[in-house]
């Protein structure tokens, strides 16, 4: 399932953030943590995880992410294997690759990009995903989010002007089958309709049960 949040930040809230990274000494060459073949069609720029203000910066955006009603719901995140900020300047580019299958000996069943500027401050930089055969080509509001599947095929286009600024991540999900996670997902969209069109409680928590179940009988 691929699937496009709005508002996991606030435009202020990503303002923030890329002034807190603009730093140039922050910046390193992001071949340094590809692996494989990857490495040779990465060419973009990675802030550095260990400076204390890309830890800050990487700390809001997990916070965020922790508290997002729809993300929670789509991805049932069990942990957060790695995040990342990068900064792709003109000519920079990332060929089709796919994510390794474990980071930090996390097993990553999802990926996403948080877009911390919007497609107006940048031209290019597409982020093309292989959808069951189909390519989906995004360029995300600021603040907003795609996540899709870890093992999909992926490639950020050539930006040909201004920068394109993002944080990436990997997740472990608690629900290891996607077609699941599906389900649980559109489950929860019901639940949240329920509630928001002030259904009697006794059907709300019926439903609520079979989630909860359902939970139980998925999970890990």
């Amino acid at each position: 399932m691929l699937l496009q949040i709005d508002q996991i930040l606030t435009p202020e809230e990503c303002d923030a953030i890329a002034e807190a990274v603009s730093p140039e000494a922050l910046w390193r060459d992001g071949k340094e943590t590809a692996k494989g073949e990857a490495r040779t069609v990465k060419e973009n720029r990675q802030a550095d995880a260990g400076a204390p203000a890309v830890k800050g910066a990487l700390s809001k955006i997990e916070a965020a992410l922790s508290t997002h009603p729809v993300f929670q719901a789509a991805a049932q995140p069990a942990s957060i294997a790695r995040m990342a900020i990068n900064r792709y300047g003109e000519g920079m580019s990332y060929g089709d690759h796919v994510d390794a299958p474990y980071i930090n000996g996390v097993r990553t069943d999802l990926s996403f990009t948080v877009f911390l500027n919007g497609p107006e401050d940048y031209e290019g930089g597409d982020l093309v995903i292989d959808n069951a055969g189909h390519e989906d080509a995004i360029r995300g509001a600021k603040g907003s989010m795609v996540l899709y599947p870890s093992r999909s095929l992926h490639r950020v286009e050539p930006v040909t002007a201004g920068a394109r600024l993002a944080c990436i991540g990997w997740v472990k999900s608690r629900i290891r089958s996607a077609e699941d996670r599906a389900l649980l997902f559109e489950l929860e969209a019901a639940l949240a309709d329920l509630k928001q069109a002030r259904a009697p409680l006794s059907v709300y928590n019926r439903l609520m049960n079979i989630r909860n179940n359902l939970l139980r009988r998925f999970g890990e």
